[in-house]
């Protein structure tokens, strides 16, 4: 499948993969996980035990490149909101994980974010059409070292779309392993129809710890999905040019992708290749410059395109403060995104660099999205689109208004309907508030927010949910 934006040649692609495999075959991986060490020299990688270091051999790395699965499924919380995630599909969504802070909707400041705010932002993620799937939100008054099961409880009872969600520790992986038998009654009811995805990342360049593979082998061992975020940042823990960076970004998930396929031959592994750059003033990584514009869409290309597999990557994230900012970073890096074959946006309502979560932001991401997949669908060129039997009905000076040529295309998509952008001429627009698109997204949220209910959790399975996190705080002081 060819993408309609095209920043690498066939040749370029070529070039960049095997650069990526001879990194893997020469330098290798340090694995920090003895089992998994044993995994892979098992499948014919060469391990050195005392050093901790595994090198790839290119035949073994491209024979599990085989077998990740070329579609993908997302399991929500409820069937009605599966989605197929393919390198010919549509798009979708997706909100960051990671976010400590939380845009209040009544005063808009800035705060450490709390359960309620998280309950608020999930209800109202289940209440927009564009927001697809939901990571986490890692709130401030519930203990820091169980905060991550408080989030995905929250998840599970307030709101019904795809869940992608991270641990902090191996221990609470398996906490999160206890919610998900709980919800699904056995280890293959998991893995058949998983209730949440799993995150977890290398930690560039080319280092996978202890706990993270750990959490890794466990998910391949339940069916799991891992969402493995590929993250080095450009000048700091990658090179500082966007080809290198690019080349180390594909090593380190093909080097991922390989220890996965090994531990569980197609294992639901999703191409989540997504490097940044570096403010070199600071070192400070920027999630929203000009350059992971550039990044995304090479990687979205050569996801699509050489690999056949649907890329995600955060195109709705932003670095700045204002809502100006915000609102062109996020457009800037979606069309280069969904251009180049991205299929899943990841940072819906995330704003300063993954920092916080905005309720009314989420709001506008949803109609982003409606924007981007107007982008993405182009327009088609046929004798009844070129209307020109319309065009000799309405003749030199008509009106196409009330033609059946405008009636029959009113609906199908040709024009699209966006709500929180002014149209209007000015005075109507003054007639009803002079509100921006950030004042009517926040309208829009508390408006959704008065009336959406979600539909409860089984009072058994909730209880049994709650339990297990109980137990986990009730250990941190036992």
């Amino acid at each position: 499948m060819q993408v309609p934006l095209r920043l690498l040649s066939a040749e370029d692609m070529q070039a960049i993969h095997d650069a990526a495999l001879r990194v893997l075959a020469a330098t290798g991986m340090l694995v920090d996980h003895e089992k998994a060490r044993e995994i892979l020299a098992a499948a014919g990688a060469h391990v050195n035990h005392d050093t901790k270091m595994v090198r790839f051999p290119p035949e073994l790395v491209e024979a599990k490149l085989k077998l990740v699965p070329r579609e993908t499924v997302y399991h929500g919380r409820t069937p009605e909101f599966d989605f197929t995630l393919s390198a010919a599909g549509p798009i979708y969504s997706r909100v960051a994980g990671g976010a400590t802070h939380y845009y209040d909707l009544e005063t808009g400041q800035n705060r450490r974010g709390t359960l309620a705010d998280w309950r608020q932002f999930c209800t109202l993620v289940d209440a927009l059409p564009q927001i697809h799937s939901v990571a986490t939100m890692h709130c401030g008054d519930v203990p820091a070292a169980t905060a991550d099961l408080h989030s995905l409880l929250t998840l599970y009872e307030c709101q019904r779309k795809v869940i992608v969600h991270n641990a902090f520790s191996f221990q609470n992986a398996q906490r999160m392993i206890e919610m998900a038998l709980a919800l699904r009654g056995s280890k293959e009811a998991v893995a058949q129809r998983p209730p949440y995805r799993h995150m977890l990342s290398p930690i560039s360049p080319l280092f996978l710890n202890e706990d993270d593979t750990a959490q890794l082998l466990l998910c391949c061992e339940y069916g799991i999905p891992t969402d493995i975020p590929i993250m080095p940042t450009a000048a700091t823990t990658s090179p500082i040019t966007l080809a290198g960076t690019l080349m180390q970004s594909l090593a380190e998930y093909l080097g991922t992708m390989t220890l996965a396929q090994c531990a569980r031959p197609g294992h639901n592994m999703p191409f989540f290749v997504d490097p940044v750059v570096a403010d070199l003033r600071t070192s400070t990584p920027q999630f929203a410059a000009p350059e992971v514009g550039l990044l995304c869409a090479a990687i979205c290309q050569m996801g699509v395109e050489f690999y056949g597999l649907a890329p995600e990557a955060i195109g709705l994230d932003s670095d700045g403060f204002t809502h100006d900012q915000t609102l062109f970073q996020k457009a800037q890096n979606t069309i280069f995104q969904v251009m180049a074959g991205g299929k899943l946006v990841i940072g819906a309502g995330l704003v300063e660099s993954s920092f916080a979560l905005d309720p009314a932001q989420l709001v506008l991401d949803n109609e982003i999205m409606v924007i981007a997949k107007r982008w993405v669908k182009g327009f088609a060129v046929n004798a009844d689109t070129l209307a020109v039997d319309a065009l000799t009905r309405v003749g030199p000076r008509g009106n196409f208004l009330i033609d059946d040529h405008t009636l029959k295309f009113l609906r199908s998509g040709e024009l699209i309907r966006v709500d929180l952008f002014a149209r209007e001429r000015r005075d109507v627009w003054e007639s009803k508030g002079a509100k921006g698109p950030m004042d009517a997204a926040r309208d829009k949220a508390k408006t959704l927010l008065a009336k959406h209910e979600v539909p409860r959790l089984e009072d058994a399975v909730a209880r049994e949910l709650r339990a297990i996190v109980a137990a986990a705080d009730a250990a941190l002081v036992g």
